[in-house]
């Protein structure tokens, strides 16, 4: 069911009229007769005259300043920063039935993603510092344990148990801005989080992936990277390249390919 909170601003709507809403909204290529039936259907104005609060919302989208990706659960979610607000597409179900375009101050997105991705405490029982493994073997396990599946012998001990008998989730938060001269202009951050703890992946060039143990405070304080320092942002850039702005979500592909 459709609906529209004007004190938030949250929208709440089918995925293909929110992806819509979103395409009209950053590159003009959407379906705007399908977006302004919605709008005026739960009471939000129009593309040409939206709600304030909905206005408020899509501001990000318009001049955005970081893309963001948001991948969880095996489904991807774009995210804009814009001037001092934050707009995440969220994903609720596989389905897509009752997807929401949520809005909130730029200064709480760490706090709204730390509750998202169930960032808390965890054990701190000994796990190796550093395991090195094919990276298409994790990303069946991983893929596996999202669709149900029995992942166990896929990868070594004690990897394998943890994700086989103990997994919680997969997640990847990424960012993207105009960087300021040679400086970096891209963060990224992939987790498996299991009953053991948290594991942080970093991807290598040649296909593996080394995975190692991380506290539930390196998370909290990488996430906060996602939103770089002022010295990293090319300042004259009126905003983030239209090449380089999120605007649909959906499958991860490979956890996809996996199930199929």
């Amino acid at each position: 069911m459709s609906a529209f909170a004007p004190a938030t601003g949250m929208l709440t709507a089918p995925r293909a009229l929110i992806n819509a809403l979103v395409q009209e909204t950053v590159s003009g290529d959407g379906d705007a007769l399908a977006v302004d039936a919605l709008l005026a259907e739960v009471g939000a104005g129009s593309l040409a005259a939206p709600h304030p609060a909905l206005a408020a919302a899509l501001e990000p989208l318009r001049v955005p300043i970081i893309g963001v990706r948001l991948a969880k659960t095996g489904f991807l979610m774009p995210g804009w920063i814009g001037d001092g607000r934050f707009t995440l597409h969220v994903h609720r179900h596989p389905t897509g039935e009752d997807d929401q375009l949520v809005t909130i101050p730029a200064g709480r997105m760490l706090t709204f993603l730390l509750w998202l991705l169930d960032v808390g405490p965890r054990p701190r029982d000994p796990r190796p510092p550093e395991t090195v493994v094919p990276g298409e073997a994790l990303n069946r396990a991983i893929a596996f344990r999202l669709g149900d599946r029995d992942s166990a012998g896929l990868l070594p001990p004690p990897l394998d148990d943890a994700i086989a008998h103990g997994f919680r989730d997969w997640w990847l938060a990424s960012a993207r801005w105009p960087a300021a001269g040679n400086r970096p202009g891209s963060f990224t951050l992939e987790v498996v989080d299991t009953d053991a703890g948290l594991w942080a992946l970093e991807q290598r060039e040649d296909g593996t992936t080394v995975v190692r143990p991380v506290t539930p405070l390196r998370v909290m304080l990488a996430l906060a990277d996602l939103v770089p320092d002022r010295e990293l942002v090319d300042d004259t850039a009126p905003r983030l390249p239209l090449e380089d702005t999120p605007v649909l979500g959906g499958q991860v592909q490979w956890v996809g390919d996996a199930l199929r």
